[in-house]
């Protein structure tokens, strides 16, 4: 048997290029990458000059896009073991950005401003309950009010708070 031409290679990929793409696919778990490796294996044919005789093209083009398959998955293992493998959630930090962590330091610290800019009555009713936890009617027992008292002076709080909020 004689030696297969280019132009004879090049017209078995094209024929069989959808299969080799499917059997990448499959091999490599990856459309992108199975994509590429199609690419190559067009690529490796284009190149071949011969000086061997295929007796099966079809055995010949899924022997190159198997072996850039097989030398594509090598290459990631290699780079996860050198990287120490896949990044886990598990090991992902979960901590806020800085930038973010101090625009929340920042909010705090205006809020904190706001807080203590309230009138007395309102910010001791307000932090009693917004900080402590207290119930209406345990605030208007410690400080000797009404508990009708206390509600006024927290729709007060909120509502100077929230202006000052919206004011920004």
């Amino acid at each position: 048997m004689s030696t297969v031409s280019e132009p004879l290679l090049l017209d078995a990929f094209l024929r069989h290029q959808s299969e080799i793409r499917q059997f990448l696919a499959r091999k490599v778990s990856c459309p992108i990458a199975a994509d590429d490796l199609t690419q190559e294996t067009y690529l490796r044919i284009a190149r071949y000059r011969g000086g061997e005789e295929i007796l099966d093209l079809r055995a010949f083009l899924f022997r190159i896009a198997n072996n850039l398959a097989l030398d594509y998955l090598r290459g990631l293992a290699r780079s996860e073991a050198r990287d120490y493998g896949p990044v886990e959630d598990s090991i992902a930090c979960r901590a806020p950005q800085p930038d973010s962590a101090v625009a929340a330091q920042q909010q705090l610290a205006r809020m904190e401003r706001f807080i203590y800019a309230l009138p007395q009555q309102c910010r001791t009713v307000f932090l009693a309950c917004r900080v402590d936890g207290k119930s209406y009617a345990e605030i208007a027992d410690e400080l000797n009010i009404s508990p009708r008292t206390v509600e006024a002076h927290m729709y007060k709080a909120i509502k100077l708070l929230k202006e000052r909020m919206d004011w920004l």
